[in-house]
């Protein structure tokens, strides 16, 4: 007997409905002139397929710009990402992070838009406003905070965009009145599909729903049917009319498990049938040695994931290293697991109820959105890289608040609605500001990474992000602080061993951080960047045999590495094989064409050569890749006026000034030039430019006092 309701939440109007949503989802745009953060350099600023390799490279590396088939990738394949934050750069030539915020936060309000239109169809027109409230829920939760504002969450946001957009073909593929219309609208569905899963690999799962909702909600085969029908033993002539009736269903069934089979079998031939290789500080648990209490760590993550969406008090951007501590043996955080167990099994069993009411349907759809999606994260069929990222809940999260509206309506048989709705209202609302103070911690990368203080304060990552940050704005004491306090939550840190041994090397103490360098290589011996920073440790205190060992061994580790190349090409330079140290310089720009320091030390080098004819080729090939590099401009002003081309080396000198106007240098040599070009008055005014900008400048002083006793025996 169906459960009958007296009272619901009050219906919205469409058209309101949509405003509402709309205006809801700019929760997070306090994040619009957010600047590129934690993981968002890795991905767009230092990726090079974001900016300058071939079109085709982007569908033969990772999500970070690795090649798939290499051994250290993460076997993300996001292409599709990657190409909508090209497209970016190639629209504005550059680099800006406010574009990308700002998309995203557009690309958060057409996904909760196009929500409603998904709720509705799971569950039908009649409960317009069960969908609404869902929806305006998933608007605000603060659990998406990552997803908009960070810019890597790009990925979950197209995703989620592509996911609904099939399932939208997916009814129409079912209840267009045409034929041709419904395979139309079926081949759609399964494009739609694949193109989620170029977006974000979880793309898949949207197979899972369409299947489901043709099940229960379409074919109305709840799960208690199919157990009675299995166990029933039924005759040949009941499986017949049963396959005769769902003919249909088994048809669309059978297209949608093939096509994913498809593109499961496709995607893993990308990345050559093999999964990643990950560390045990990705994801502690999985590296425990016992199945159960790996299984039993799994499960407190589910429990803490389930706990962010309830309550979405405490994030972080990061939730690896010491973050959730591991459970070995008794401890109280299994009552937790036990709890969650209890709940969600009761919800599952609830499934399985004979009496069919809508709440039965609406709830198998919830549990549907919250848990299909969530399965690759779940470390169930593969292991993950990460302990908990709240960004791979933005999906899922779409049945959490189906599931969460649906109990609200049921209550309305037992509470009066008008407090029911109170309660609704002040949730909405603190989710809202909620999400407007986190957005805004996701602005920069000190807020950021400040904030997580007070949520991970044993995470050794959060405490390495401050130390990387404050070496970027130049505070060096707080910064060795932090990377110690890193390794000292985490002795098996290589990377803050690394960026520790950095400062020390910068600090002049050479022995302390060859220390670093090399037991970080013990822990990670395929380090390429610590063998890189070793051989200018060695190189500084004259072991250069040893020095060029460690370059070729981070060469052999990483052969694509432009800075190591240039590092080499300066050892050879002080070996004075200058040969060898042009072809390393060759090397790094053939590797990276915006290679500054190379093509300049390339250019200064052959000029001390004598070669001026091919320090200028080499200047103009730089100038190509680098037009606005004021230095280049100036190397070759310089090589100009000492051949004696006075014209075009005053043009030179003018375009780096031009390009630099704070460099004392540049006025000086142009001085130097008109000084020499006999030009005294145009000297004179460089000489006193320079002093201008840089009054403690001795060459332009000395220069000066030249000129005056030259200009005094002529007058």
């Amino acid at each position: 007997m169906s459960l009958k309701t007296n009272y619901k939440l009050p219906d919205v109007p469409l058209p309101l409905s949509l405003l509402i949503i709309a205006a809801l989802s700019l929760c997070f745009a306090n994040s619009y002139n957010g600047e590129f953060v934690f993981d968002d350099s890795e991905a767009i600023v230092h990726n090079e397929d974001v900016q300058t390799t071939p079109l085709m490279d982007v569908f033969k590396n990772d999500f970070w710009g690795t090649r798939l088939i290499h051994k250290r990738s993460h076997k993300s394949y996001r292409p599709l990402t990657i190409l909508s934050f090209r497209l970016h750069f190639w629209l504005r030539g550059s680099l800006i992070a406010q574009d990308y915020h700002i998309v995203n936060i557009i690309l958060h309000i057409i996904v909760s838009m196009l929500m409603l239109s998904v709720f509705n169809i799971l569950l039908g027109s009649k409960e317009r406003n069960t969908a609404f409230y869902a929806t305006a829920l998933f608007a605000v939760h603060p659990v998406h905070t990552e997803a908009v504002s960070s810019i890597v969450g790009r990925a979950e946001l197209l995703c989620a965009l592509f996911m609904w957009i099939s399932i939208i073909l997916y009814y129409y593929s079912i209840y267009a009145r045409r034929l041709l219309y419904r395979w139309f609208s079926m081949c759609g569905c399964i494009i739609s599909i694949g193109t989620s899963m170029l977006c974000k690999e979880i793309g898949i799962t949207a197979v899972g729903i369409c299947c489901i909702y043709d099940i229960i909600i379409v074919n109305k085969l709840f799960p208690f049917n199919i157990v009675w029908f299995i166990t029933s033993k039924s005759s040949y002539e009941q499986v017949k009319n049963f396959i005769k009736q769902r003919q249909k269903l088994l048809i669309r069934l059978f297209i949608l498990f093939a096509s994913s089979l498809t593109l499961i079998i496709s995607r893993f031939s990308i990345m050559g049938f093999k999964t990643p290789i990950f560390q045990s500080v990705d994801n502690p648990a999985s590296f425990m040695d016992s199945i159960f209490l790996r299984i039993l760590n799994y499960n407190y993550i589910y429990c803490l994931n389930m706990w962010l969406l309830i309550c979405p008090e405490w994030l972080c951007f990061d939730w690896s290293m010491g973050c959730i501590p591991l459970i070995h043996s008794s401890d109280k955080r299994i009552l937790y697991v036990l709890l969650f167990w209890l709940i969600f099994g009761a919800l599952f069993i609830y499934t399985f109820n004979s009496n069919q009411d809508k709440f039965l349907r609406y709830s198998i759809m919830g549990l549907t959105l919250l848990v299909i999606p969530f399965l690759p994260a779940s470390n169930i069929f593969f292991n993950v890289g990460f302990v908990l990222a709240e960004r791979t809940l933005y999906i899922p999260s779409a049945g959490y608040c189906l599931l969460f509206i649906t109990g609200l309506q049921k209550l309305c048989n037992r509470v009066r609605v008008q407090y029911l709705l109170l309660a609704y209202v002040a949730l909405i609302s603190l989710f809202f500001m909620k999400s407007w103070m986190r957005s805004d911690q996701w602005r920069t990368e000190t807020t950021l990474f400040r904030s997580a203080l007070d949520v991970c304060p044993l995470n050794a990552k959060v405490h390495y992000n401050i130390a990387k940050n404050a070496a970027d704005a130049g505070n060096f004491m707080l910064a060795q602080y932090e990377y110690e306090e890193a390794l000292r939550l985490n002795p098996t840190y290589a990377q803050a061993m690394n960026n520790l041994g950095n400062l020390l090397k910068n600090q002049g103490k050479y022995l302390e951080a060859e220390t670093l360098f090399k037991r970080a290589i013990e822990l990670q011996e395929d380090f390429a960047t610590a063998w890189m920073n070793l051989g200018i440790v060695l190189s500084t205190l004259k072991r250069y045999e040893e020095s060029e060992k460690s370059y070729l061994t981070a060469l052999s580790h990483r052969s694509k590495y432009p800075d190591c190349f240039y590092n080499l090409g300066v050892l050879y330079l002080e070996q004075k094989d200058y040969n060898k140290a042009l072809i390393a310089w060759e090397s790094a720009t053939r590797q990276r064409s915006t290679h500054r320091r190379a093509w300049t030390n390339m250019i200064l080098l052959l000029d001390d050569l004598g070669t001026r004819e091919d320090a200028l080729k080499i200047a103009n090939q730089a100038l190509q890749y680098l037009p606005d590099d004021a230095s280049i401009h100036f190397n070759i002003a310089n090589i100009l006026g000492k051949i004696g081309n006075f014209v075009e080396a005053e043009i030179y000198f003018k375009n780096a000034i031009a390009k630099n106007p704070k460099d004392a240098m540049f006025y000086t040599n142009l001085g130097v030039l008109y000084h020499r070009w006999n030009k005294f008055q145009e000297a004179e005014n460089m000489y006193k430019k320079a002093l201008e900008v840089k009054p403690e400048l001795n060459s332009a002083k000395e220069n000066l006092r030249k000129l005056y006793s030259l200009r005094s025996p002529i007058k």
